[in-house]
């Protein structure tokens, strides 16, 4: 924040000359001084006296070397009286009230130029520093300046604590998140005011165009009129529940929670809920991530990436609302088609590029990118989700388990297989775990070697993963995967050795040979960071992406468009009432159990209360489009109906 220049004294220098200084021996009232009949503009009002606050800070030691006496509480700045400029000197201006000279400690103190604690910096500008002494704030250095009044720092900024404090990751989301909340609050209100207005003359230019109406009638169209009125403001003021939405089925299931295919019962809106324990969440120190996807989901309106409509929480869970993306994920079309034609591989990995650059444009690194993650929309286009791992840093305990992984590979052999064999290997894989990719941590067979060595990282780890996903676009299988887990780790740890051109020699498998333009660029995604391409412009320029029209993928037909019966249409997610589709999540459950299983951590109590602050969310624009839809079909069915009557009668 920008200050106005300060004279030596701390006061604004373009400020009117001070009143008249008042006599040594005056008490401390100004009302005995105010002089008879007149008001001094500079002066605060009799009614705002003077008042000590130490009588209101108990706590706070040696107050009065701190503040002059008598000292407001606060202030604003043009009501406040100015002592006399200490370079000017008059006959009169021998003792200055407005500020408590130095005695001798108070002096002793001052030769030792002590920097002034937060408590004391508050207290020069007239603001109570109990708030901040009881959230931890602490400090009894007795500071001054010549005229006895603390001033600011005098350039030495804040303590390396403070610093610390204000550049908190928590502390910068929290900033943020205050931020939004108020501009989403004044505008929602502003926008509110509007449309009551627009709704009060649309009334009023109604009653005026029916002079007709009798003076009971009027009444009653204004009374219904105000009812109406009363209704939307409940509605304002109405917290989001779980039992606002009616559950049609369950469509996932992970180690934290549930998502289900649920239906606004006000706007009928179809959602995706996802249901998250916050104890689950707090054991496995995972409530970072979720709010990353929150805040992700939020702030992004761009058709590559699903939208967060609405965020909400009980004492027990926390609510993610989503726009429902009926085609299913990309694993389930791989499992389905097994190898795609270039030609489609081109069309879905160029649109899974955009999805990414996207996501990087809001300053987000995904690190968890795999065909789970993209989803098919009703047109058979790409929507890129599940953003838990897009913070700025893994979890340490995460780190640590990848890193123990690479190596206690560290001497087994290596396997070389066939591109026949990988391929047989990785398709028995899938048909007995279909939820192969979520009982690893953090998928490996997709993530960068740099992740998973726990080295720096940037944007580029993403095109890895996708580098990853491409090859097993046109192979049939991803680069590094093994027979067993154990190898698929010491593919990863020897992955310039194990990364080879897939090759068939059968005469009916050679049409899934990869071109050169496809195999160069698998080559320089899966690659070093310092080699590997990281944008998307360099991306564009690639010949194995020649003919591309980028800037209209979504408006291309799609060679896959899910064929739905309904909006609310789950056929391309797993039926969970089944025992057979069950049987995929049951190291899911297991993974769920253990969890549980896990001792709480020790949370404060104050993190406790405070870590879901600014988690609710509500999409309002979409839902007050979709409640004018609602009320058009309703008033648009009434005229239908109405009309049917007619035609009856007549």
């Amino acid at each position: 924040m920008a200050h106005t220049p300060l004279h030596s004294s701390g006061y604004n220098s373009r400020l009117p000359p001070p009143p008249p200084v008042l006599a040594p021996h005056a008490p401390s009232s100004l009302a005995a001084h105010a002089g008879p009949n007149k008001e001094n503009p500079f002066t605060i009002p009799h009614s705002h006296a003077y008042v000590d606050p130490a009588k209101h800070l108990p706590a706070m030691p040696r107050v009065e070397a701190l503040h002059p006496s008598p000292a407001p509480t606060y202030t604003p700045p043009h009501h406040r009286p100015l002592p006399p400029s200490p370079t000017k000197t008059t006959a009169t201006a021998t003792v200055n009230h407005y500020t408590r000279p130095l005695g001798g400690n108070a002096r002793a103190q001052q030769s030792q130029q002590a920097e002034p604690t937060m408590v004391q910096l508050l207290a020069s500008q007239g603001t109570a520093p109990a708030h901040y002494a009881s959230r931890g704030g602490a400090g009894d250095v007795t500071m001054g300046n010549a005229t006895g009044v603390l001033s600011w720092r005098k350039g030495q900024g804040f303590k390396e604590w403070e610093k610390l404090k204000l550049n908190s990751p928590e502390v910068k989301r929290k900033a943020d998140v205050a931020q939004l909340f108020f501009y989403d609050h004044y505008f929602d209100l502003l926008t509110y005011v509007s449309s009551r207005k627009s709704r009060l003359a649309s009334f009023q230019s109604s009653i005026s165009s029916r002079p007709s109406l009798t003076p009971a009638e009027v009444s009653s169209e204004w009374t219904s009129y105000t009812c109406r009125e009363r209704v939307l403001l409940r509605k304002r003021r109405t917290k989001l529940k779980v039992d606002m939405f009616h559950v049609v089925t369950q469509v996932g299931q992970g180690g934290y929670g549930e998502v289900y295919l649920a239906r606004h019962k006000e706007t009928n809106q179809v959602v995706a809920l996802k249901k998250m324990k916050k104890r689950t969440l707090a054991k496995m120190d995972e409530i970072r991530h979720v709010l990353v996807e929150r805040d992700i989901l939020a702030s992004t309106s761009s058709p590559w990436l699903v939208r967060l409509l609405y965020a909400f929480q009980d004492p027990e869970h926390v609510f993610l609302a989503m726009d429902f993306i009926a085609g299913g994920d990309f694993r389930t079309l791989l499992n389905n088609s097994g190898v795609l034609k270039e030609e489609h591989a081109r069309f879905y990995i160029a649109e899974m590029f955009t999805a990414v650059n996207e996501l990087h444009k809001l300053g987000y690194i995904h690190r968890d990118l795999k065909p789970e993650n993209f989803l098919i929309d009703t047109t058979g286009h790409i929507k890129l989700t599940d953003f838990g791992l897009a913070a700025g840093a893994l979890n340490p305990g995460k780190i640590e388990h990848l890193k123990h992984k690479l190596d206690e590979v560290a001497d087994s052999p290596l396997v070389f297989r066939s591109t026949l064999e990988m391929k047989s290997i990785y398709k028995s894989i899938r048909m007995a775990d279909a939820r192969y990719a979520d009982s690893v941590v953090g998928s490996p067979d997709y993530m960068a070697i740099e992740t998973l060595r726990g080295q720096s990282y940037s944007y580029s780890v993403d095109y890895w993963s996708l580098g990853c996903i491409l090859f097993e676009f046109l192979a049939g299988f991803p680069p590094f995967s093994g027979a067993t887990a154990e190898e698929t780790w010491t593919n990863l740890k020897n992955w310039q050795r194990v990364l080879r051109r897939p090759h068939y020699e059968r005469p009916e498998d050679r049409i899934f040979n990869l071109s050169d333009e496809g195999w160069d660029a698998i080559t320089r995604l899966i690659t070093h960071k310092d080699r590997r391409m990281s944008t998307l412009d360099q991306v564009k320029t690639h010949p194995f992406f020649r003919g591309v029209d980028w800037p209209n993928l979504r408006e291309r037909k799609a060679p896959f468009i899910p064929a739905l019966d309904s909006e609310i249409d789950a056929g391309y997610f797993d039926d969970f009432s089944s025992e057979a589709d069950m049987a995929k999540y049951a190291e899911v459950r297991e993974k769920q159990r253990h969890v549980d299983a896990v001792a709480e951590r020790a949370l404060d109590a104050k993190l406790a209360r405070g870590v879901w602050v600014g988690f609710t969310f509500k999409a309002k624009k979409k839902e007050d489009r979709l409640l004018r839809e609602k009320e058009q079909r309703e008033k648009q069915k009434l005229q239908e109906e109405e009309e049917e009557s007619l035609y009856t009668l007549f």
